[in-house]
């Protein structure tokens, strides 16, 4: 579920890629493509971060694995809507167009998915390690009134 709130903010753009791409339009409104993909880095790491935030406060310690996956889970729902284009956009039909189609689709899918899963771990690691450098804890069970710090 953590990649419906990235795909949310992307999948208008996604239409217009697929547009320019499988149906031979031009595309030529890149500052608008970039705006849109640094929306979904922002997106991608708030949505990471509240995730890792969630299962660190439930006291579950592991969250790498799922940060990366809650981010790249957004490919799974692109890759959905593709499946949704090639039928109701697209006229391609026979064998070769049709693996041709899901064929680059689900490379570019797993090429999204990796880039949004490192964004994701990347940001939840960086939140991770400045919620903790904050903390103050005791040695030995002592409590001491002198201000240590560890790193």
């Amino acid at each position: 579920m953590g990649g419906l709130l990235p795909f949310g903010s992307i999948f208008i753009e996604m239409y217009f890629v697929f547009t320019s791409f499988w149906n031979y339009k031009v595309y030529y409104v890149y500052g608008f493509m970039l705006l849109v993909f640094l929306i979904l880095i922002i997106v991608t790491v708030c949505v990471t971060i509240v995730g890792t935030y969630f299962l660190l406060n439930a006291e579950n310690y592991h969250w790498q694995w799922t940060s990366f996956f809650s981010a790249a889970s957004t490919a799974v729902y692109v890759y959905l809507y593709s499946v949704y284009y090639y039928y109701v956009k697209t006229k391609m039909s026979g064998f070769f167009q049709t693996s041709f189609y899901f064929g680059y689709t689900l490379m570019f899918c797993l090429g999204l998915g990796i880039l949004c899963g490192a964004v994701g771990y990347l940001g939840s690691n960086l939140f991770v390690r400045r919620i903790y450098r904050n903390i103050k804890c005791p040695i030995d069970g002592q409590m001491s009134d002198s201000p240590t710090r560890f790193s």
